[in-house]
């Protein structure tokens, strides 16, 4: 029996969380059983197929003490013996390559940031880096991330980019509907996303354009820090942060423009979707966005970290509308090499070749 084993950290809200949902939905139709273990005990947030087993090790453990996690799972590998292990983002995937030292099992971890980039600090990316020689293939969603590793962790590493979960009637409607005076971002409310740099730019783009809003769609730690900057700025009236919606292709498909301000990321999905849409981008120049724009051409780039360069580029969009209709009816040409098809397709390929290594 051909057996999948996920391990995420939770299913909360997020872009590696969704690749999990929609791809544990296509991987059930492709295995007798697929199990998604997660290492938080969280509300689960996306839809999950109902044949798939959703298992918290918190609530099996009944604690959150890391070390017994790590147990747990060791425990419940060898009683399971699955064909493959999928670990996704690097907290989980220590875990389970801690878990899995000595016992003959396929592990395949699933980078989803940039891995320069780590929370735990330089001990973290050390550990993690040591670990990783004991996967058996590593995923990354970027050539640029795929160059951080070296020697035999490099030739074990693949690249495949993140799918776009997308109805094929909504690919480039934004060229097609008439635009509101609003700027969107879409991502986790976290310093990653370096909101208060799209706010500030913001700022400086509200004293020409004073009827236009800024709305930021997500959830997170900085949301009591946005909302101050936001009072400070006498921004209260243009400014908002709703936080997470399921619908958020019809709540951003009608903006003027989309910007994402990260300081890094891995390949980043609220920027393929809007992409898709046919909304104009702009976006910092960071993994995966730098492989999805082509700067001036289906998109714009700007410096991780530059304010004025957001400034400067949402007035560009605002103030020659010809240029960025142009530049959203190029972004959705990126549909049809990310349509979850083929990458699906990619993804069974790749399982099937290591459950084929020696």
């Amino acid at each position: 029996m051909r057996s999948l084993v996920i391990s995420c950290v939770a299913l909360t809200c997020g872009g590696a969380e969704r690749v999990i949902s929609i791809l544990s939905t296509k991987l059930a139709e492709n295995y007798d059983s697929v199990k998604i273990v997660m290492w938080k005990d969280a509300p689960v947030f996306y839809d999950i197929d109902k044949k798939i087993e959703i298992i918290s090790i918190e609530t099996e453990i009944n604690c959150s003490n890391y070390f017994k996690k790590i147990l747990w799972f060791r425990s419940f590998l060898k009683r399971n013996k699955p064909t493959l292990v999928l670990s996704f983002l690097a907290k989980s995937s220590v875990g389970v390559l801690l878990a899995s030292l000595g016992i003959k099992t396929k592990v395949i971890v699933a980078e989803r940031n940039d891995p320069r980039f780590l929370r735990g600090g330089r001990l973290m990316i050390v550990l993690r880096d040591f670990l990783y020689t004991f996967a058996t293939g590593i995923l990354e969603q970027t050539e640029n991330s795929k160059n951080y590793f070296k020697g035999g962790k490099l030739k074990k590493t693949s690249v495949i980019y993140n799918p776009v979960f997308m109805d094929a009637r909504y690919v480039g409607i934004a060229s097609r509907i008439e635009k509101k005076k609003k700027i969107v971002s879409v991502g986790r409310l976290e310093p990653q996303k370096n909101h208060e740099l799209l706010i500030r730019a913001f700022f400086k783009v509200h004293q020409l354009h004073p009827d236009y809003q800024l709305i930021i769609y997500g959830e997170g730690e900085c949301r009591a820090n946005l909302k101050t900057l936001i009072t400070s700025l006498h921004l209260s009236d243009c400014v908002f942060l709703p936080g997470n919606q399921s619908n958020v292709f019809d709540l951003i498909k009608d903006a003027s423009a989309f910007v994402m301000t990260s300081n890094f990321e891995g390949m980043p999905n609220a920027l393929i979707e809007a992409m898709c849409l046919g909304v104009p981008c702009i976006s910092t120049k960071v993994a995966g966005a730098i492989d999805l724009i082509d700067h001036e051409k289906n998109g714009l780039l700007v410096d991780v970290g530059d304010e004025s360069g957001i400034a400067s580029s949402l007035l560009l969009l605002l103030d020659k509308s010809c240029f960025a209709n142009k530049l959203g009816m190029n972004s959705s040409a990126i549909y049809e090499e990310l349509s979850i098809e083929k990458i699906f397709v990619k993804w069974i390929d790749y399982l099937k070749s290591i459950e084929n290594t020696p």
